[in-house]
């Protein structure tokens, strides 16, 4: 395997990985799914393209300011938007299309941005890359070292505070029973607050990371959607351990699969990358819906292996049946 490949794969992944924490951050606290969480990340590449190329930046230097401006965007959403309808008795289904409409509105926002900076500075913001700006270590771009480094260090704070601190401890315990916590003295109302914030900011973090290896766009947030539901869906949506998991195994099977499939058939499966996330996560729902954290030890084992086997093979003969 090329050194290119294996750096491409080891990029991607940890930024699926830093995707699939924010998204389950939200869900763990909220119960419902953002599908606005990668439009967060469309507004951590606008920053980072506006700030290195109008104000000289650096791109590492434009992380952090990224990641704030994900972090304050997610608890203006939660205090405009989530709490109100919450406070009116909705459900979840409610915030559901409600944050799908966000999703819309904000890549609406962000072509409008687009168009803008084509007609006052006559700059393109489609297919951009930061990786001119990028230092390189034995031909190795710098991204490839900094962008797992970064997911390591995220992964062991979070896992820190989660399981250490007493906001963390709290968090979790919100996310069990939110009527339990507040009743033990917890202040929930702040929780939900860290939670849109965490997760806002991981999103633009990895949208301010992408352009330092592929081109991309200020508005490229449907395409990140369905990778980012499918990796915390196929690791499990309850746990921080699940996004870690499901970002991974997506990341890395996408791109080892289709790079073996067009060395068999041809550079025409490209077309197709898109829909190996897709089937990786009917084939997982089809064994285990909670995902694959949600495995106990002794489905693990020859009888449970083989009882899942069974599962998959009804529900591909259902599926052709029904077709």
């Amino acid at each position: 395997m090329s050194a290119p490949l294996i750096t491409s794969g080891v990029i991607n992944a940890s930024l699926l990985v830093i995707l699939c924490i924010g998204f389950n951050f939200t869900y763990m606290i909220e119960k419902f799914p953002n599908f606005a969480h990668a439009s967060y990340a469309s507004i951590g590449t606008m920053i980072a393209f506006y700030l290195v190329r109008f104000h000289g930046f650096n791109p590492y230097a434009t992380w952090p300011v990224a990641a704030l401006g994900g972090g304050v965007l997610g608890v203006l959403l939660y205090l405009g938007v989530v709490k109100p309808i919450k406070a009116h008795g909705s459900r979840e289904i409610t915030l559901t299309f409600t944050f799908y409409i966000i999703s819309q509105m904000i890549g609406s926002a962000l072509a409008m941005f687009s168009y803008w900076l084509l007609i006052v500075t006559g700059i393109q913001s489609r297919g951009f890359m930061l990786s001119s700006f990028d230092f390189r270590v034995e031909g190795v771009p710098g991204i490839g070292f900094v962008a797992p480094l970064t997911v390591l260090l995220l992964v062991i704070a979070l896992n820190y505070f989660l399981y250490r601190s007493k906001f963390g401890i709290a968090m979790r315990a919100t996310s069990e029973d939110e009527g339990l916590a507040s009743s033990l003295g917890i202040n929930v109302s702040l929780i939900h607050v860290l939670s849109w914030f965490l997760s806002g900011a991981l999103s633009a973090l990895a949208g301010a990371i992408l352009p330092m290896w592929r081109a991309t766009s200020v508005n490229f947030s449907d395409e990140l959607l369905v990778q980012v539901m499918a990796g915390s869906v196929l690791g499990g949506l309850t746990g921080i351990s699940g996004a870690i998991l499901g970002g991974f195994l997506v990341a890395t099977s996408q791109r080892l699969l289709i790079t073996f499939l067009v060395r068999a058939f041809g550079i025409w499966v490209m077309s197709y990358e898109a829909l190996v996330p897709i089937v990786l996560l009917f084939l997982v729902l089809a064994v285990e819906p909670n995902g694959l954290t949600a495995l106990k030890l002794e489905k693990l084992s020859v009888r449970g292996l083989g009882e899942s086997i069974t599962k998959l093979r009804r529900t591909l003969r259902n599926l052709l049946t029904t077709e």
